[in-house]
């Protein structure tokens, strides 16, 4: 990993952009089992339309997870050390997500030689900011060498 801020100064280019599949009830429920989180409002509609909304909302801990697993594809495992994330606006049925991951923009995070700070954008198709955060990656270990010596 490296520092990779576009060459005239203005915003960081992308380590990694993923769009998701439109999230779905199915999903809502299997993430609630597995979570252990089965708070109403993201899996009963009659519980979400008593807390004022018109459908049944995504965890918010799940767009967290998406975004993790993001950072794990550019760091590798083991290669997130911290991470962050503020929840900005719910997450609705059949909404489609992007996950965005650029290096930091912010002059006062600047990598310490052992790790990377990187922003994270969670957005919707209408490019609404869903959740914003932030994460430090150890930069990737070079694997040691292969069996012929390189």
């Amino acid at each position: 990993m490296s520092d990779l801020r576009s060459g005239d100064g203005g915003a960081p280019a992308p380590l990694a952009s993923r769009t998701l599949p439109p999230v779905t009830r199915a999903g809502l429920a299997l993430y609630a089992g597995a979570s252990g989180d089965h708070n109403p409002v993201h899996i009963d509609l009659d519980a979400a339309r008593a807390a004022g909304l018109d459908d049944v909302i995504a965890h918010g801990m799940l767009s967290m997870a998406w975004a993790g697993r993001v950072l794990e594809e550019i760091a590798g495992p083991g290669g997130v050390l911290s991470y962050r994330m503020r929840f900005a606006e719910p997450v609705r049925i059949g909404e489609t997500l992007t996950i965005t991951v650029r290096t930091a923009a912010d002059p006062s995070s600047e990598p310490d030689g052992d790790s990377l700070p990187v922003d994270v954008l969670v957005e919707d198709a209408g490019g609404r900011t869903k959740a914003r955060g932030g994460a430090r990656l150890r930069p990737a270990v070079p694997a040691g060498p292969t069996p012929d010596g390189h």
